[in-house]
């Protein structure tokens, strides 16, 4: 008998021991296994790095179908994508049972799944070949079939990176797009301006608009609800706010210009300009644009506006629309005379007070967004592209032959303002009637362009760190959204808008013509 044995174990000519070597040789698969429909699904565990319930997402638009949207995983954007969807199977609400397997890679990607049935070793002679057991799955995703008992349905071993390739190929590509702007104030003038430009930050103050060089704006901030007031201060001081921890002296502008109508407005802006080693707020009624003007556009201005009873000084007039509309450009070297200053400045311990390296070097890991609302989603848009917001009238003005793109126009102070919806430039269904819908007024390429969202919620500072680059779903939607404020403490995500990408080229060079043709004051004002 024991010579039989031998006889047997004994290796014939040819493959038989190789072959029976190889196979021995061969690792067990570990397999993460659940189920979607009536269909049993796995994937490796080996690409799995864990297992989460379905989490609170962001709706990203213009991304591929198969997205359900971006979620937060500990500080990290995780784009969440729906397995049905990819597989052919038809939606259906997610219950309790539902689960997202996160799957690690060069961006870590969520598959949604319907519930997990559970992990699995099986031997590597049990798996069989793909194509001839994928039933209903497309054969290029599936990466092998594990063999059950007569009777059972089948598993079928899916391959992540296969399911990714058609939708989701940008996902584990370098970015198309290495052009993320950095919307900081400062940086917007260094990188904007030519050496033949001056650049300003222009607002309005009564009926007059003036302007301050965009090198001296720190950064602006809505005029906040409470002012300390201190005792004993100059007229022109308003009183301190605490910015970031610090205190920030807040001074009145139309009493440095010797306005007889001192009453700061309620909703007004806060330009902080830097002064020396200090930062000092000076108080608007609202912020307009950012002007980039060739010098032969700016002018002296005459010695007779430099003699006003106020401490401020006009030191230039910028000239535009052909000269209907002048700018009073004040100097921050002058706006205040140097013993005011040192009077304001005396009222706050050195402590309290921000150095010009402290507060430049926080405001350049700050950037400063608009908060707008379509449905359920919050936008940023940089707050340096948003001249004003304006209410959305009953009903939107329509001339013959305007472009299609457009939803009607404005008249606003006498320009002609064309009105684009939000929601259909980012593919969102229509929304109901709404009277929080907004319009918000941007400068893009040049020429201003209203935007209608449903509602403006706040305007908020946000830490450069919170930033991320937006995954890579589709060209349009890294054109548009490019990076995300990832606000984990708040558990918040906050998309944000390239403004200069939100209309095209060829929509841009048909609004220029649409807007010459057009004559001013054509509309009732708005």
């Amino acid at each position: 008998m024991a010579k039989q044995r031998a006889r047997r174990a004994k290796p014939e000519p040819g493959n038989a021991a190789p072959s029976q070597t190889v196979m021995s040789e061969r690792p067990n698969r570990q397999l993460v296994v659940f189920r979607i429909a009536n269909e049993q699904l796995a994937l490796p565990l080996e690409s799995t790095a864990e297992i989460i319930r379905l989490p609170v997402m962001a709706r990203m638009p213009l991304g591929p179908e198969g997205l359900l949207g971006l979620a937060n995983l500990r500080g990290t954007i995780l784009p969440v994508v729906s397995l049905r969807r990819l597989l052919g199977f038809a939606d259906q609400p997610h219950d309790d049972m539902a689960r997202v397997i996160v799957v690690a890679g060069a961006t870590p990607v969520g598959f949604a799944v319907d519930r997990i049935e559970n992990l699995m070793s099986v031997e590597a002679e049990n798996v069989g070949d793909g194509n001839l057991g994928a039933g209903t799955i497309d054969p290029a995703f599936v990466d092998g079939v594990v063999k059950v008992a007569e009777g059972l349905d089948t598993i079928k071993i899916l391959e992540p990176n296969k399911l990714l390739q058609c939708e989701f190929s940008g996902l584990n590509t370098p970015h198309r797009r290495t052009n993320v702007p950095t919307i900081a104030v400062n940086s917007l003038a260094a990188s904007a301006v030519t050496p033949d430009q001056l650049a300003f930050v222009s607002f309005d103050l009564g009926r007059q608009e003036y302007a301050v060089p965009l090198e001296a704006v720190t950064e602006i901030i809505p005029l906040p609800d409470h002012v300390a007031e201190v005792a004993r201060s100059e007229d022109a001081v308003l009183g301190v706010v605490t910015l970031r921890d610090r205190l920030l002296p807040i001074v009145s502008l139309r009493a440095l210009l010797g306005m007889t109508d001192t009453e700061e407005r309620a909703r007004g802006k806060v330009v902080v300009l830097s002064m020396g080693e200090t930062h000092v707020g000076v108080v608007a009624d609202a912020t307009r644009e950012i002007l980039r003007l060739d010098a032969s556009f700016v002018d002296p201005a005459p010695a007779l506006l430099t003699r006003g009873a106020g401490d401020a000084e006009i030191t230039s007039i910028c000239r535009l629309d052909g000269g209907k509309r002048l700018v009073a450009v004040l100097s921050p070297d002058r706006l205040f005379r140097s013993e005011l200053m040192q009077r304001v400045m005396a009222k706050h311990e050195p402590s309290q007070v921000l150095s010009d390296v402290q507060l430049s070097g926080r405001a350049m890991t700050q950037e400063q967004f608009v908060v707008v609302r379509l449905g359920a989603q919050e936008y940023g848009i940089p707050i340096a592209a948003v001249d004003e917001i304006a209410r959305l009238p009953e009903n939107l003005t329509k001339l013959p032959k305007a472009p299609a793109f457009i939803d009607g126009v404005i008249n606003l102070r006498g320009s002609v303002v064309p009105i684009v919806d939000l929601r259909r430039r980012f593919d969102l269904p229509s929304s109901t009637v709404s009277t929080n819908r907004r319009v918000l007024i941007l400068s893009v390429s040049g020429s201003r362009t209203g935007f209608i969202v449903d509602d403006v919620s706040e305007v908020i500072k946000i830490d450069a760190s919170t930033i991320q680059t937006a995954p890579d779903l589709s060209p349009e939607q890294m054109r548009l959204i490019g990076r995300v404020a990832n606000l984990n403490d708040v558990d918040r995500m906050i998309l944000l808008v390239d403004p200069a990408q939100l209309l095209n080229r060829v929509e841009t060079e048909v609004l220029e013509k649409f807007a010459r043709r057009q004559p001013e004051k054509t509309l009732s004002p708005s």
